[in-house]
């Protein structure tokens, strides 16, 4: 069944402190999609952006903000897809209000492995491993817009070849007392953006860069370890 914003829910989400109390970086609670349900759920966001407007008129303009970017997630939540003119005036507020390096690294994963793993679980993310291919193979891009140049290292040289990879991982690394605890994937998401935290026997450290973090994006990461565990032999 449908779920319903309510005002009692209204009220618990906003602490009655009103509109602007609403961080836009969390979801909204599940929208009803049904057209008079919409209706009712975009008068009481509406209603309460009336109300702080009597009360807080310094924060009116906060709350007009809000209030927009709620609607949206609203009409995207229920399947809306924006047009090539909605998503370019969208790109160029964004660019209006922070740079290209802030929205690249807001995209970022980090260096977290377990809570890398924690977003993909949560957010339903699964790997892509032919596009992991074309993203090791510096055929596809990081979020940066450059190749990653994954390929141009592991070589079994310079660093250790991807050939068998998924295979030395399960049999070899995670035997090592160092890596109690880790599984596969895990071992896999933080050789990639904390290279120097396990250094592969036969090899020396500060070789790979440490900057994979912020260079790919969860979707992008997943795409890359399942080409990894593609890796077998």
């Amino acid at each position: 069944m449908p779920k319903i914003i309510s005002r009692a829910l209204m009220a618990a989400l906003l602490g009655g402190v009103g509109l602007w109390a609403l961080s836009l970086a969390q979801p909204l609670p599940s929208v009803d999609c049904d057209p008079q349900a919409l209706a009712r759920q975009q008068a009481t966001f509406a209603e309460i952006l009336r109300f702080d407007f009597d009360k807080h008129p310094d924060l009116s303009t906060a709350n007009l903000f809000r209030l927009g970017a709620i609607y949206q997630q609203m009409a995207l939540a229920c399947g809306y897809k924006p047009n090539e003119q909605e998503v370019q005036a969208q790109i160029l507020q964004t660019l209006s209000l922070a740079d290209v390096a802030q929205i690249v690294a807001a995209r970022a994963v980090g260096t977290n492995s377990l809570a890398i793993l924690a977003k993909w679980e949560a957010e339903g993310i699964v790997g892509d491993s032919f596009n992991g291919q074309l993203l090791f193979n510096g055929l596809a891009n990081g979020l940066d817009g450059s190749p990653l140049g994954c390929a141009g290292c592991h070589n079994d040289q310079t660093a250790p070849a991807i050939e068998g990879v998924w295979t030395r991982t399960v049999e070899q690394h995670l035997r090592d007392p160092r890596l109690a605890g880790y599984d596969a994937r895990r071992y896999l998401v933080e050789s990639i953006v904390m290279p120097n935290a396990y250094i592969v026997e036969g090899y020396v450290g500060d070789l790979m860069p440490s900057y994979f973090g912020q260079r790919l994006d969860l979707q992008q990461l997943a795409d890359l370890v399942a080409f990894l565990e593609s890796q077998d032999q």
